[in-house]
């Protein structure tokens, strides 16, 4: 296949076409990688465009969300419910499985434009990913489903609360399942799905979004921190548990940071190659 610029359409009865907000998107994205180019490759524009890199958030949305936000904080605090930080966790997890779908939806015009290849192999996809990530999503979940049955089995099981605390611990432990299911299709997704790829250059641009997707949709810091009732609930739990949660949520936000430090140098510059004109 030819490797050509980006139609800049304004028709909106041309979806497979990247936008121009997307074109302006991919030449910010490429930019901070030391490739400067004015009409970035169509499939670039479509896979990289379709991420919003570089593109200022909507108002609207973001007074949205924080109205949103302090009502919900209100009404909980209020109303002393179980399961807060478990609401959290699920709504962090919903809106960024939201944001990876829309994404797909581009993914599958940019797939229409190369031939189908065969999956990524599971040990390429790993390196491209990063072990420090994978580490994370181990300790995240594995090691959140140790502190939920200690949770369970140190909580009292009566006491001046007003609701049982293991209404509270099947909550949290329910939100951890979900937030792994979430995780569970994105990093599926950048494991083993196939190379969108014309050239070379393209196939290294397929590496760096693999690996920056799974930090970008899946926050597993985030999940550790609310998803875990010991720093959640209303009581006072055992120091060691305590000191074990907290111990828990630093080792995970410390290995995906290293894993997000890590890929950011690696892909700091682009090598030569075409990517647009």
């Amino acid at each position: 296949m030819i490797v050509r610029e980006p139609a800049l359409p304004v028709d909106p009865r041309l979806p497979g076409e990247p936008t121009m907000l997307e074109v302006g998107s991919t030449r910010l994205w490429l930019g901070r990688r030391g490739v400067r180019v004015w009409l970035p490759t169509r499939l670039l524009a479509l896979r990289i465009g379709a991420r919003g890199f570089g593109l200022p958030n909507r108002p609207v949305q973001i007074v949205i969300g924080v109205v949103v936000g302090w009502v919900f904080s209100r009404l909980t605090a209020v109303l002393d419910v179980p399961g807060r930080g478990a609401a959290v966790a699920v709504a962090f997890a919903v809106v960024q499985l939201v944001r990876w779908r829309r994404v797909q939806h581009r993914e599958r015009l940019a797939e229409r434009l190369v031939p189908a290849g065969p999956p990524l192999p599971l040990r390429a996809g790993a390196r491209q990913v990063g072990w420090a990530y994978l580490s994370a999503v181990a300790v995240t979940f594995v090691g959140g489903a140790v502190l939920c049955a200690a949770t369970f089995l140190v909580a009292p099981r009566f006491g001046d609360y007003r609701y049982p605390l293991w209404v509270d611990i099947a909550l949290s432990t329910a939100a951890l399942a979900g937030c792994a299911g979430a995780a569970a299709v994105v990093l599926g997704k950048a494991l083993r799905s196939p190379v969108i790829a014309e050239d070379e250059t393209s196939r290294l641009v397929d590496a760096v979004l693999r690996g920056e997707d799974v930090y970008r949709y899946t926050r597993c810091a985030v999940y550790a921190l609310f998803a875990v009732p010991v720093l959640m609930m209303a009581w006072q739990p055992p120091v060691l548990l305590e000191l074990a949660a907290w111990g828990y949520v630093a080792v995970v936000a410390a290995l995906e940071l290293t894993g997000w430090l890590l890929q950011r140098h690696r892909y700091r510059r682009l090598p030569p190659g075409f990517y647009g004109r």
